[in-house]
């Protein structure tokens, strides 16, 4: 098999090899052969347990498609949840030893926004209160590709996790007080990890659907705001500063590809695409529509989404499925061939066919299944 190069898009982008070991532990746990794998993407698993070793963004993404096509479950998308899951606070160097010292849950949420892209310059995440609920909000600064789901999702429910370390409350012992707002549709195994998780809400099985996301990829981490400013019992000032001015140096070190890097980026052409699939009178824009909109040919958007490991089909299909869904659950009193209707299907046999390939069940199997009937 041939070694995969890096993309040249974020040639400098790096993290620590510690991610990698996790991954690869997990996997011989499961009785795989890892060293071809890594022998592919040119380290060894020496490499990986040097705590000072960084890899390529491009070595551990291909790791983990790897990793997720030897899975045995029906998407792989449960190796994400086990890999968040057993997230150590300790694992993220001085970023998880200043976490530690923090007074408070704010204040460990704040020095995390600060200093996680000093580790992973990929991610970004942000604190607001509404009313009782705490909300922090994770996005993606780099395109992800087909991982994007997949990794958001595992970052999530690490964050979810260390969250709850940090004040002393393991999740498996006290249980979860954080629930998920994940914008995209359940997978196929999430009901072998429901009970290991926070509770999570999928796109649009929620009120408000695609509509309540900050934006296009962003996950929600929510909780009560009264945790915000509960003490943290290993909280010390002095270990705070010492891990602050270390992760500071980290930061210059990282000045390079974070300037790369913008904390606010731009949509990607997928998210801007996605954002233009709106049905109207019972048809979604075609390709040159949408191209028309971007102000760019349709043959040069083909090739742009292909480069985000999408295309315009794929896009069309999910936001048929959100949709679908969104009036399902919104509006019970629509018969199925109604919503088909308003999806522009001419033929309801072929909406439910649609349907049953986008959530592996028919329409109103799935309405009966969430007691919307």
């Amino acid at each position: 098999m041939p070694t995969p190069t890096a993309p040249t898009a974020a040639p400098a982008l790096t993290l620590p090899a510690a991610y990698a070991l996790l991954l690869v532990q997990r996997m011989a746990e499961r009785g795989h052969a890892v060293a071809p794998w890594l022998s592919e993407v040119g380290l060894h698993l020496d490499t990986l347990r040097d705590q000072h070793a960084q890899i390529a963004g491009w070595q551990y993404g291909a790791l983990l498609m790897r990793a997720r096509a030897a899975e045995s479950g029906v998407s792989g998308h449960g190796l994400a949840y086990e890999l968040g899951l057993r997230s150590q606070v300790t694992r993220h160097g001085f970023v998880g030893f200043g976490l530690m010292a923090c007074a408070t849950l704010r204040e460990a949420i704040t020095f995390s926004e600060r200093y996680f892209r000093a580790r992973v310059p990929a991610f970004e995440n942000a604190l607001r209160v509404e009313g009782a609920q705490a909300i922090v909000t994770l996005r993606a600064t780099v395109p992800l590709g087909p991982l994007h789901d997949f990794v958001m999702d595992m970052v999530a429910v690490e964050l979810c996790t260390l969250f709850a370390r940090v004040r002393g409350a393991d999740p498996a012992v006290h249980g979860w007080t954080s629930e998920l707002h994940l914008p995209h549709p359940e997978p196929p195994d999430f009901d072998a990890y429901r009970a290991h998780l926070p509770v999570c809400h999928f796109m649009l099985d929620g009120p408000g659907g695609r509509d309540e996301q900050a934006e296009r990829g962003g996950v929600q981490i929510r909780f009560p705001a009264a945790l915000l400013d509960a003490p943290i019992l290993t909280g010390d000032p002095v270990s705070q500063k010492l891990a602050a001015e270390r992760c500071e140096q980290e930061l210059a070190q990282r000045a390079p590809v974070l300037a790369c890097v913008p904390a606010s980026r731009a949509p990607s052409w997928c998210e801007q695409v996605q954002a233009r699939l709106v049905c109207r009178e019972g048809r979604y824009p075609s390709l040159d529509e949408v191209a028309a909109d971007l102000c760019v040919a349709a043959r040069t958007l083909k090739r742009r989404l292909q480069d985000e490991g999408s295309g315009f089909q794929t896009l069309l299909e999910r936001a048929r499925s959100e949709d679908a869904q969104r009036l399902l659950t919104q509006q019970p009193g629509l018969a199925v061939q109604q919503v088909a209707d308003a999806l522009g299907y001419t033929d309801p046999a072929n909406f439910a066919r649609a349907f049953a390939r986008w959530t592996g069940q028919t329409p109103s199997a799935w309405r009966r299944q969430r007691g919307l009937n």
